[in-house]
């Protein structure tokens, strides 16, 4: 496998790029990632996947629905299973994001599946529907995967 085979490609939808801190020096990456999401739609994407295989935290703040008012976004966590179905780990329904500028939803999943250790998630309604043509951006997106913070 060639060294490219793991760059980041920025044109890809739907993904974040994780950033390593300066004085990173090959260490291990930073596991709790700040990110944003840009016109998403129910099904449309999925979220960079990260390392993890006990405790999510994921948090949306600041929620903007285009096409529909917003009331709610459903967020659903996958366990990656490398050559298997990924494992559904359950949809949060955020709602408190919606209510203003600088107002956070979050959801949490502590859980272990053999198999897999990396999570991502997917936004699979708007307004507890899975067919709009609503779209939602979310100006802050958090994810943390230590639970002692």
């Amino acid at each position: 496998m060639s060294d490219d085979a793991h760059t980041f490609n920025p044109n890809e939808e739907g993904l974040f790029e994780l950033q390593a801190p300066a004085d990173n020096k090959g260490g291990v990456q930073v596991r709790n990632f700040t990110s944003e999401l840009t016109g998403w739609a129910p099904g449309s994407k999925e979220s960079r996947h990260w390392a993890d295989n006990d405790y999510t935290e994921i948090q949306f703040t600041t929620c903007k629905m285009f096409g529909a008012t917003g009331r709610s976004v459903g967020v659903k966590l996958w366990q990656a299973i490398p050559f298997a179905r990924d494992k559904d780990m359950g949809t949060k329904t955020f709602t408190n994001c919606f209510k203003g500028e600088g107002k956070t939803s979050k959801g949490e999943w502590s859980a272990h599946y053999d198999g897999g250790d990396n999570r991502y998630f997917t936004i699979p309604e708007l307004n507890g529907a899975d067919y709009t043509r609503a779209q939602i951006n979310v100006k802050k997106v958090y994810v943390d995967t230590t639970k002692a913070d």
